[in-house]
Order: structure tokens, then sequence, then C-alpha cells
């Protein structure tokens, strides 16, 4: 099995269970031919973040990104109108990385954690791409992830079907 390199957009911190779900995942990652490549995890940044994303990414053939909670919102406005219920937002990374992604026209897999807000590029609708939406309560999310990743092998696949031979 062909490996391919994939770009893993995920924050570097975690809650403690998620952090113990990706001793699963990373090999599951692996099992389907992944290797994934993470600024801050197994990649260690040599230039500003941003030169460095564009960089890794450009090495990769895809694109994972997991928009897990990082940040709280709790009160303020949203287009003038008061917060009523608190929400969780995912890193601003994850937004960065997805539209470099998608512009670099990389396979892209955009996984939303329930209960996070979908704005931006999770927006559904927001860009050509669709938004899955996972849990990471119990060790099932893990296992969930095997059909995607099949499917995201095959866009590689089809990809590298359609380049132009030299």
């Amino acid at each position: 099995m062909e490996v391919i390199d994939v770009f893993l957009s995920r924050p570097n911190w975690v809650v403690d269970h998620v952090e113990k779900h990706f001793s699963e995942f990373y090999p599951l990652l692996e099992e389907h031919g992944f290797r994934p490549r993470t600024i801050g995890k197994d990649v260690v940044p040599l230039s500003t973040p941003f030169d460095h994303v564009v960089q890794v990414m450009r090495q990769c053939q895809c694109t994972i990104v997991l928009g897990l909670p990082q940040i709280r919102v709790e009160t303020g406005r949203i287009k003038g109108k008061e917060i009523e219920n608190a929400f969780s937002l995912p890193t601003e990374w994850n937004q960065i990385e997805a539209a470099m992604s998608i512009m670099l026209n990389k396979p892209t897999l955009m996984m939303i954690h329930k209960g996070v807000a979908a704005r931006g590029l999770f927006d559904r609708g927001a860009a050509n791409v669709f938004v899955h939406e996972f849990h990471t309560l119990g060790r099932k999310w893990v296992k969930d992830f095997e059909p995607k990743l099949a499917a995201l092998r095959d866009a590689v696949m089809h990809n590298k079907a359609m380049e132009p031979t030299g």
C-alpha cells in the first residue's frame, strides 16, 4: 500500500480523554496508509507558522481537519445580538489550514466535533467540502473514521491518476 502524507490540522492541546484516543487514531491512520504531519507535534517548525504550514501542506497529498473545541465563548455579541447560550469554537488554525488545503486543491476531510459552532469553513456550504460531525466521548469515534479514510484515499488516488505524466 502506497503511503500518503496527510496534513493533520488539529490543536496541539486537547483534553486528556481526546489525547488518549489519539493513541488509537494515529495507528488507524497508519493502518490505512496515511502518514500524518502536524506542525508542533511530529513536525518541528523552522520558520513562521504560516510559512511552515504552507511548506508542509505542499508536501502532503491531502488534509484532515479536526475541529475540536478550543475556545469557549460565554458572553459577548454576534452581529449585534447578545450571546444567550455559551458555545465552543475550533482553533483559528483549523480555519487557516482548511482554507490553504482547499486553495491548493488537496482532497480535504473536514470534521467538526459535536457541539462546536459550525462557523467559517465549518459552516456547511461555505466551501466545496462536506463537513462531517464526530464526538470524542467513547472510543467509537476513532473506528467511525474508517470509511472516511477510505474515501479520502480514493480521492487522493483519483487525483494522482489525473496528474499529467511527463
